[in-house]
C-alpha cells in the first residue's frame, strides 16, 4: 500500500514539473524587444495583460485596471518599432450624450489642465478617449512604459476630470 502511494506521489510531482516546464515552453512571447521588456516589468508586478498583434507587425498589449471613479478600464498600448515609440490608448471611458459643444469644451479643458494625456471625442461612437505616445529609447524600457501606463491612468482616474467626464454620460 505505501509503496503505491509512494509511486502515485512520484507520478504526481513528475506530471506537475513536465506540465511547469511545457507551460513556460509554450508562452507566447513578444518578437519586439521594447514589447517583452514591458511584458517582463508586468510578469515582476505579477499584472495580467493580454498579447496580440496587427496586420502591420504592430505589437498589442492590454492592461485592465479597477479605478476609483471607473469600474474598469483597459489601456491598450501599441509597439510598432522596437525601442522607438509606444502608443497609448483608453477606449470608451465615457459615452457622451451631451451636446458637441460641451463634450468638446470640456475635452479641451481637461487637455489644458494635463498636459500629459490627450482627451478626444470620437463623433463616430459618442465616446471619449484618452490618448499618450511616448518616444522610448534603449533596450530596457518596461518600467518607463509602465510609468507612462499609470500616468494615463492617474489622470483620467482623478476626481475632477473623472467628475467632467461622467457629467458628460
Amino acid at each position: 500500500m505505501k509503496r503505491n502511494l509512494i509511486k502515485a506521489l512520484s507520478l504526481l510531482c513528475l506530471l506537475m514539473l513536465i506540465l511547469s516546464l511545457s507551460g513556460s515552453a509554450f508562452a507566447e512571447t513578444a518578437k519586439l524587444r521594447s514589447t517583452q521588456d514591458f511584458l517582463d516589468f508586468l510578469d515582476s508586478k505579477g499584472l495580467k495583460y493580454t498579447l496580440g498583434s496587427l496586420d502591420d507587425g504592430t505589437e498589442d498589449v492590454s492592461v485592465s485596471y479597477s479605478l476609483d471613479n471607473f469600474s474598469s478600464l483597459t489601456c491598450r498600448l501599441f509597439f510598432k518599432d522596437d525601442c522607438e515609440e509606444v502608443s497609448l490608448r483608453i477606449w470608451n471611458i465615457v459615452t457622451a450624450t451631451a451636446g458637441k459643444n460641451r463634450v468638446y469644451n470640456t475635452v479641451n479643458k481637461i487637455n489644458n489642465d494635463y498636459k500629459f494625456a490627450k482627451f478626444v471625442f470620437d463623433e463616430s461612437d459618442s465616446t471619449v478617449q484618452a490618448e499618450l505616445d511616448v518616444y522610448i529609447d534603449g533596450d530596457h524600457c518596461g518600467r518607463s512604459v509602465y510609468d507612462s501606463m499609470q500616468a494615463l491612468f492617474n489622470v483620467t482616474d482623478r476626481d475632477d476630470v473623472a467628475e467632467m467626464l461622467h457629467d458628460l454620460e
